[in-house]
Parts: C-alpha cells; sequence; structure tokens
C-alpha cells in the first residue's frame, strides 16, 4: 500500500514443520498500489505459502498464510540405504539433507542428491512434503 523506500519481499513455504525461504521479490518503493508475483514449487498435498518484509528497525512482518491443494504426484525415496546418490521417484523434488545431529549439509532442487563425500552413518532428508531417515553406507 504505502511503500516508502525499496524494501524486499521475502517468500516463504511451510515445509517439514517449518517456514523456508524459497524466494524474493524486489519492492518498488514508490507509493501507490503495486502488484508483484513469484512462482513457487509446490509439494504433494497441501501447501502453504506466506510473503514476510522486515522493515528499516530489523522487525518482520508477515502476511496471512495462502493455502491451496496441490495435485503434484507424491514423491518418495527409492531407498534408504544410500551408497552414491540419494534417488527421488515420482519427480523433481526441493530437498535438504541432515546430519545425526540436524545440521544441513545439503540443499537442492532434483530428482537426485549426490551425497558419494558424505561419511557413512545416518542422515535425515527432508523432500516433497515429509522427511525420512536414510542410511549411507
Amino acid at each position: 500500500d504505502n511503500e516508502n523506500g525499496s524494501m524486499d519481499y521475502i517468500v516463504e513455504q511451510f515445509r517439514w514443520n517449518k517456514w523456508i525461504k524459497v524466494g524474493e521479490v524486489k519492492g518498488i518503493g514508490t507509493p501507490g498500489a503495486h502488484t508483484y508475483s513469484y512462482k513457487i514449487t509446490p509439494h504433494s498435498g497441501e501447501n502453504k505459502a506466506r510473503v514476510k518484509q522486515i522493515d528499516f528497525t530489523g522487525k518482520p512482518r508477515y502476511s496471512k498464510s495462502a493455502d491451496y491443494s496441490s495435485s503434484v504426484p507424491s514423491i518418495v525415496l527409492e531407498d534408504t540405504k544410500i551408497k552414491d546418490f540419494v534417488k527421488f521417484q515420482g519427480g523433481e523434488t526441493l530437498y535438504e539433507i541432515y546430519d545425526k545431529y540436524g545440521t544441513i549439509v545439503k540443499k537442492g532442487y532434483g530428482e537426485s542428491a549426490d551425497v558419494s563425500s558424505f561419511d557413512k552413518g545416518l542422515y535425515y532428508v527432508s523432500y516433497d512434503n515429509k522427511t525420512e531417515e536414510v542410511q549411507i553406507r
């Protein structure tokens, strides 16, 4: 509505029980009505998205969440015993991989994730709208 100075709009999507940043739109920064858009990659099932803007004092402001149901097919892991690649069956997906301590070790988008350089052991893979335990051998 009343933009005064250019501030970015941060687009967030609710995935894996948390809000994650999926993109950013530059604000025009002049008074008057402006329309912005950003294409979100939905996961299967129910989706939620919102816009966050941080004002000049550092305080975040959030839009109401936009909820929508997606007909995108569900993605599944090809296997939970992994050697070199985590493979997703059903298409490309946004993913995050965590070590056993919950530290993020890789994130991206695709049909697979290269984990050939990872130490052996237990990891957690968040993808589509779920999180699963995997064993890297």
